[in-house]
Order: C-alpha cells, then sequence, then structure tokens
C-alpha cells in the first residue's frame, strides 16, 4: 500500500494596505498584507498545520517581498481592515 504525504506552503492574504510606493522598484501598487502557512497532508488532504513562516508586503513588479517583524505585522494588521 503506497501512502502519499507532504508539506505544501500557501500564501495567505491578511488585509489590504491601499496604495503604496515600492521601495525597490518605485512603481505604485496596491499592496496586500500576507503571511506564508502550509499544513501537513495526507493523501492529499491537509491534516494539521505545520509551518508558520514569514509575513510580508509582495509587490508584483519587481518580485521583491519585504519581510516584516512580528511587531511591524501586528501594527499593520490592526490599522487596515481584514480581507474577506
Amino acid at each position: 500500500m503506497i501512502i502519499y504525504y507532504g508539506t505544501k506552503k500557501k500564501l495567505k492574504p491578511v488585509s489590504d494596505l491601499g496604495e503604496m510606493t515600492c521601495t525597490n522598484c518605485g512603481h505604485r501598487i496596491g499592496a496586500t498584507l500576507a503571511k506564508e502557512g502550509g499544513y501537513f497532508h495526507i493523501f492529499f488532504i491537509p491534516v494539521f498545520p505545520l509551518l508558520t513562516g514569514y509575513k510580508f508586503i509582495y509587490c508584483p513588479y519587481c518580485g521583491i517581498m519585504k519581510k516584516l517583524t512580528n511587531a511591524e505585522f501586528k501594527e499593520l494588521k490592526e490599522k487596515n481592515p481584514p480581507i474577506g
């Protein structure tokens, strides 16, 4: 019997930050506050959360991700409404 198992990372948008200027490329972007997470899965069914990864702001033009500290993430999350 073969058992398929593994992990998979996912990006979860948390809140919309409105328009910002990217510090790397200078483009005006509609920034989104996001965090990385993942699950351990068996037979492609998520079983339990495994990874609580980075929290960041992503620029779709240049591809850079600005990694945030927990304090910065919490402050931005409280100031902006959640997505959904």
